[in-house]
């Protein structure tokens, strides 16, 4: 449970960036990673570290901006890396990844350790051979109902897609992660349905 309100608030936060502040600005962080997230005393989630931040015009006539690639490696869009067309989908991308490692209880570096790839390659492997249990943290697999699981992979797994325009907007992302979570709460499990989502973004 407090691992999906940490998903909520951070997708929520994204929504807000993409959906435009101040002038109708569009805000792409392209630096989304585990690193950049902190969390309050309450577990709530800030968005933080805007350092590589760029503020776009973005709109339905340009939805792109030309930009040399920055990032981290393990968690950057590998299209923006081969084309330099940044996206709103590049953060997306980065925040599947993410939605991965809060799932596996592993981190993408830990993963490329283990494993010779990073996350995206890891999660893509898992599901080709069928063997979705093994990307879910041991300690967490008897707490999750299983429906709320489908619909948690499933959307983060669309965050990471190949094609920029099968991936999912930020907005989308909430609708289904929250839908995870009534699922989960329909549970009894015990976890705590009181638990307020909310995020703040952070300099």
């Amino acid at each position: 449970m407090k691992r999906l309100h940490i998903c909520i608030g951070v997708a929520t936060a994204l929504d807000f960036l993409h959906s435009g502040v101040g002038k109708q600005a569009t805000v792409i962080h392209r630096d989304i990673k585990t690193e950049n997230i902190l969390l309050t005393a309450e577990l709530n989630a800030k968005l933080a570290d805007f350092g590589l931040s760029l503020i776009s015009a973005i709109n339905k006539e340009t939805d792109y901006v030309i930009d040399g690639a920055c990032g981290t490696p393990g968690y950057v869009d590998p299209l923006y890396v081969q084309s330099n067309f940044l996206t709103k989908e590049s953060d997306i991308y980065s925040f599947g990844v993410v939605l991965f490692e809060i799932l596996c209880g592993r981190s993408t570096f830990f993963i490329h350790k283990q494993k010779g790839v990073y996350i995206p390659s890891f999660i893509k492997n898992s599901f080709d051979k069928g063997k979705i249990d093994e990307v879910v943290f041991e300690k967490i697999k008897t707490q999750i109902k299983p429906e709320a699981l489908t619909e948690f992979y499933t959307i983060a797994y669309r965050c990471l897609n190949e094609k920029r325009e099968e991936r999912p907007k930020a907005k989308e992302v909430v609708e289904q992660l929250n839908k995870a979570l009534e699922l989960q709460m329909s549970t009894g499990d015990g976890a705590s349905s009181t638990t307020n989502t909310s995020f703040q973004v952070q300099d």
